[in-house]
């Protein structure tokens, strides 16, 4: 029955939808507008939000010196959207760094490396630490660091719909074509009120069979305790 709860324990723990560092707080963001800060991509050409109006936007907060985490979210999402193969003047990206240090040289080097060359996926930094602020409170996203290289950070991504009000976050390390097509179409808002209800019921279930199966360990060691008690 021990290995059974871990199994459970296990399993819950898989199903989280948070990925590392501090989840933001989506009952303030949903429904919200992000300021309208200047962006400036690793050619050079500044650009706003609001410039991107018209379409959805995908926003994809990383760092240049990430060891880990940012590489597999940027690389997962570029073979997403490959095998999803929407056109690309449907969507924009922009994965932009929320690291004050980081600048467009260190942003450039990235995107070389790892190849996010689509045409409407946009590298950039924004380059007025209180303007970066400002987005990064805005979307709640909130980092601590680990060392003076390494920051703790949730892996998320955040969709804009073609207002650039924030509709969704999608969370997790390795995203998958599901999951940006079901962040797309909440962008859009072609996502039903069941398709919503159904992204519920299967945590919950999971929630259930740990509650259940926690019961069945705690109340099974309790009628030993009593059978082995003296009369």
């Amino acid at each position: 029955m021990r290995r059974l709860a871990g199994y459970l324990l296990s399993f819950a723990l898989g199903c989280s939808v948070f990925g590392q560092g501090i989840p933001p707080n989506l009952s303030k963001t949903i429904g919200t507008t992000p300021p309208d800060v200047k962006f400036v991509d690793t050619q050079g050409r500044a650009f706003r939000l609001s410039d991107l109006k018209g379409k959805p936007v995908i926003l994809s907060p990383v760092y240049a010196g990430c060891p880990s985490a940012c590489i597999v979210i940027s690389r997962s999402v570029k073979h997403a959207l490959e095998q999803l193969g929407l056109p690309e003047d449907a969507f924009i990206i922009v994965t932009f760094s929320f690291d004050p240090k980081e600048g467009r040289a260190e942003m450039a080097s990235f995107q070389k490396t790892h190849h996010l060359n689509a045409h409407n996926w946009r590298v950039a930094v924004i380059p007025d630490d209180q303007a970066l602020f400002q987005m990064l409170d805005a979307l709640d996203f909130r980092f601590t660091y680990v060392s003076e290289q390494v920051k703790d950070h949730p892996n998320l991504l955040v969709f804009l719909d073609s207002e650039g009000v924030i509709r969704h976050y999608e969370f997790g390390l390795e995203f998958t074509p599901a999951q940006l097509q079901r962040g797309l179409r909440i962008a859009r808002g072609e996502y039903t009120l069941w398709e919503r209800v159904s992204d519920w019921i299967f945590p919950l279930g999971a929630l259930g069979v740990l509650a259940t199966g926690t019961w069945i360990m705690f109340g099974s060691r309790h009628r030993r305790r009593q059978g082995r008690e003296p009369s």
